[in-house]
């Protein structure tokens, strides 16, 4: 398979020191000014972005260093090469020409020879080279079908029902579809893992395909906001809490908190204290939380790769922290599918692919 092979081939060919991911992330404004000023020059600019705004343009740019500065430095590029298709398919369906991104890449080894001095700069280098002489293939992989395996394909029509629904925003009718598979055995897995979690990844592919605008995917979360608040009475909690305390949180930066509330529900109906945070938790502030309740465990949940270094640096602070000693860590969502060893990487204590595996882990613990 193309991207298990591509995936061996970076694995062992690719890797940039400390010293030269601190100088890519030193030289941030410079790099940034360099490609800005040099792209949106080209004399084809218009034609390659589809007729898209230069600030759509200098927003890529600066998710491509966040990006970027996180491969470096944690030399994950498993992730790269996973999230390379993604980029591609996703700003092809938004009218850029495939053709920008050579140009894009070029463009960033010229800024990167020019500000880094020359070892880091040769290091770096050699990641953008392999991302230029795979640009074919990257292609591809951005044309190629989804191998997802369904987990619950017993409600795939209820799926579609649903997502019809929520892209009317039809709150009532999809409340009421909630609540009939809530009644069902299981019925908070099912809802959760097998109706909303895929539901909202399919509204995420929507929103990548140019099917959907920006205001309609805030929608449909809105909807499913609403609709867990509304079912949240109906589970069996326990009349006190009895396993712990938990704090449950997004990354600083991380605006997606869909998944950590979920998870929050989940641990809460096994009898956790749950202290659930929501999105964007400024570092500063979560551990102020942290050393006020001494909680069992922190969960932080993680969707844009580009916010890995700021779990890390929280990871970080709690490990130092003397009396956060018994605290353990698990991290979860999107950016964690990426890169199988990343949490390890981050030194994390775990790592869990959906809410139910999360409950599994720290009740182990």
């Amino acid at each position: 398979m193309m991207l298990d092979e591509l995936i061996k081939d970076v694995q062992k060919s690719l890797f940039v020191s400390p010293r030269s991911a601190s100088q890519y992330i030193l030289k941030k404004e410079s790099l940034m000014e360099y490609v800005n000023t040099t792209v949106l020059s080209h004399p084809q600019i218009v034609h390659l972005i589809g007729g898209n705004t230069f600030s759509m343009v200098r927003d890529n740019h600066s998710n491509h260093w966040g990006f970027m500065a996180n491969v470096f430095q944690f030399n994950s590029y498993e992730m790269l090469v996973r999230m390379v298709p993604w980029v591609y398919r996703t700003y092809r369906a938004h009218g850029f020409s495939f053709d920008y991104f050579p140009l894009e890449l070029e463009t960033w080894k010229q800024a990167v020879g020019k500000f880094l001095d020359a070892s880091s700069a040769d290091e770096i280098i050699t990641v953008y080279d392999w991302m230029l002489r795979n640009h074919g293939k990257m292609i591809s992989l951005s044309e190629a079908p989804s191998d997802a395996t369904d987990r619950y394909p017993r409600l795939a029509k209820d799926r579609k029902v649903f997502l019809s629904h929520l892209l009317a925003a039809d709150f009532r009718k999809c409340l009421s579809m909630a609540n009939e598979i809530l009644q069902q055995e299981n019925g908070q897995e099912l809802l959760y893992l097998g109706l909303i979690q895929p539901v909202m990844a399919e509204i995420g592919r929507l929103w990548e395909q140019d099917e959907i605008s920006v205001a309609e995917e805030h929608l449909a979360t809105s909807v499913v906001g609403r609709i867990l608040a509304g079912v949240y009475n109906q589970w069996p909690m326990p009349k006190q809490p009895s396993r712990g305390k938990a704090v449950v949180t997004s990354a600083p930066n991380e605006f997606h908190e869909l998944g950590g509330r979920m998870l929050s529900d989940i641990l809460e109906a096994d009898g956790w204290d749950v202290l659930f945070l929501g999105a964007n938790t400024p570092a500063v502030e979560l551990m102020k939380i942290l050393r006020k309740t001494k909680p069992s465990f922190l969960a932080i949940s993680l969707t844009m790769p580009f916010n890995v270094d700021k779990v890390a640096a929280i990871i970080a602070t709690v490990k130092e922290s003397a009396d956060l000693s018994q605290t353990k860590i698990i991290v979860g969502g999107p950016a964690f599918h990426w890169d199988a060893d990343l949490w390890r990487r981050i030194d994390a204590d775990a790592w869990a692919e959906d809410p139910h595996a999360a409950l599994k882990q720290v009740n182990q613990w």
